[in-house]
């Protein structure tokens, strides 16, 4: 079956401190800071031309977006997430980590003869966020592949988000809904837990040592590596063919609203378990759709 999805597109997280937030992902990560309304709680940042991370603070009474309001989006809770980081660029990120005095966690995902470190930190709002290398000329590619993008020598070197984890109540019932409802293309699962894993492109793929591909994990409530768990409520956003993608959730019976677009309408879903899903055209590669506002 080939995959109405076709890359990661950005992600939401909830924040107490919405200029806290700002000032934590522009300083260590570099982030182009897109918008910023205070009066509705939220910031967008840019990660690189296609992917943005987007910050909501809640606000008593109000939506962060109206939009999403049928939907009760809400900003994900203690998200473990992942970002990419060329192969070159790995070591020397723990110095960085260390010069900002924030403690990290060095773990092993590959073996002897195929070494894959990941790094592992928290934002301050709970949030796990994991650092991967990656291999520009590794064969298996994603839509948009990751670039290296102008960052400050005292932040992270971060060329794209990598991966989110996200945690599902009822687990058998999310392995079979994720591929039918939505078309995620099923990766793999471990045998000691219950831990999926799908391919956000159009075919599952190897996963691990330098690969540029992106990823959505899925698990029952649980600690994952680094005492990190999956998030709650969360809000991500896709590239995908949406019209496919909408004639699955029309048949699954999901709620869901549509999202105007200059060209093509983007979808956005409530799933069962609480997260919402946003479904976007994908740009034309010839340029970039993330632009920053006009003040």
């Amino acid at each position: 079956m080939v995959s109405p999805l076709l890359d990661l597109a950005g992600l939401t997280l909830e924040v107490n401190h919405l200029e806290r937030g700002i000032r934590f992902y522009t300083h260590l990560l570099g982030l182009r800071l897109l918008t910023h309304d205070a009066a509705a709680g939220v910031a967008t940042l840019a990660v690189n031309p296609y992917q943005t991370l987007t910050l909501w603070q809640p606000i008593t009474r109000q939506h962060n977006d109206a939009r999403l309001a049928p939907l009760r989006a809400r900003g994900a809770a203690h998200l473990h997430y992942a970002w990419q980081v060329l192969e070159a660029d790995f070591e020397g990120c723990a110095e960085i980590l260390n010069a900002h005095g924030l403690p990290w966690q060095r773990i092993e995902l590959g073996t002897p003869e195929r070494p894959d470190p990941g790094l592992y930190f928290f934002d301050p709002f709970g949030h796990g966020l994991e650092l991967r290398g990656i291999n520009p000329d590794d064969e298996r590619r994603t839509l948009f592949m990751p670039q290296p993008q102008p960052r400050p020598a005292y932040s992270l070197p971060v060329v794209g988000l990598r991966e989110l984890a996200l945690g599902f109540d009822d687990y058998p019932a999310m392995k079979t809904r994720l591929p039918r409802a939505y078309g995620f293309a099923f990766a793999k699962e471990q045998s000691e837990r219950d831990f999926s894993q799908f391919t956000l492109g159009p075919r599952a793929e190897e996963d691990g040592n330098g690969t540029p591909q992106r990823w959505l994990y899925a698990w029952d409530p649980q600690v994952g590596l680094a005492d990190m768990l999956g998030g709650e409520h969360a809000l991500a956003h896709f590239y995908a063919d949406v019209p496919d993608v909408r004639r699955r959730v029309v048949a699954e019976g999901l709620p869901f609203v549509d999202l105007p677009g200059d060209h093509e309408s983007g979808l956005a879903v409530r799933d069962p378990a609480g997260h919402v899903f946003v479904f976007l055209p994908s740009p034309e590669s010839s340029s970039a759709p993330i632009q920053e506002e006009s003040s």
